[in-house]
Formats: C-alpha cells, structure tokens, sequence
C-alpha cells in the first residue's frame, strides 16, 4: 500500500512503514501525514513492526509542527513499533529537528539505528525479520 502527498512519501512492506519527507511541513501537512500514516499502519497494529524515516529531502519546518510530530511518535511506542531507521541529511538544523520532532520516552526494548542509504536500511530489516527478500521474477515459458 502506498500513500502520495506533496509533502511525503508513504509505502508499506511487509511490517515495514518507508516514510519519505519533502520540503517544508505545514499543519496541514503534518496533519495530513498522521492521518495518511495511522491509515497505513492499521493492519500491523497488534504485533511488532518497523518504520524507516527518511529526512534527506525534508526542510526545516515551522515548530508548530513538533505537536502532532511528537504526537504520533508516542502513538506508533503505544501501537507496538519495535524498529526505526533513520536516514538522516549531514545538514545538522534538519538533523536536530528531526530529533525535536521524535523525541518521546522509548521504551527499552525498541531498536533505534541510522542508516546512510536505502538499501543499508533493508537489509537491516531483512535480518531483523521485520521484510522479506525480494522474489525473483516469474520466468515464462513461450
């Protein structure tokens, strides 16, 4: 299931959540993605799942945003998230407000790691359990 905003991306895979920030964030931007994202979640919901939070292409954004931000992030620790990687931009204002827009008390046993690239990011999850390999293509017969 995917989920298309001007101002983030959204993608569910296996009991993985792929979230891909854009631009600047509104209220309505931001309320959009709570929205877009509990909706997406829902069938994991009951049992440990994963999200990859992708900011390498999200811009500083007003602080009114922090609310519904910070908001959400207690709503996934209360819904059972068990793994979150990062993909995070060397701009270090993006990379702060990043962790202002997350930071709740975390559980002990949630996994938290930062990855550089969409693919270090998979096989994280892969040998994390949380996606599956990729099955080869159906060769047909002619």
């Amino acid at each position: 299931m995917r989920s298309n905003h001007p101002a983030f991306e959204l993608e569910l895979e296996d009991q993985t959540l792929w979230v891909r920030a854009l631009g600047v964030w509104t209220l309505r931007d931001v309320d959009d993605y709570v929205r877009a994202f509990r909706e997406l979640v829902a069938p994991l919901i009951g049992k440990p799942w994963a999200l990859v939070l992708d900011v390498r292409q999200w811009q500083t954004s007003p602080a009114e945003i922090f609310a519904a931000a910070l908001d959400n992030s207690a709503w996934c620790l209360a819904h059972q998230l068990a793994h979150v990687i990062a993909l995070v931009p060397a701009d270090h204002l993006v990379g702060w407000q990043f962790v202002k827009a997350t930071s709740v008390d975390v559980p002990g046993p949630l996994v938290r790691q930062r990855a550089g690239s969409d693919e270090e990011a998979r096989q994280n999850l892969l040998v994390a359990g949380f996606i599956q390999p990729a099955k080869p293509a159906a060769i047909s017969q002619a």
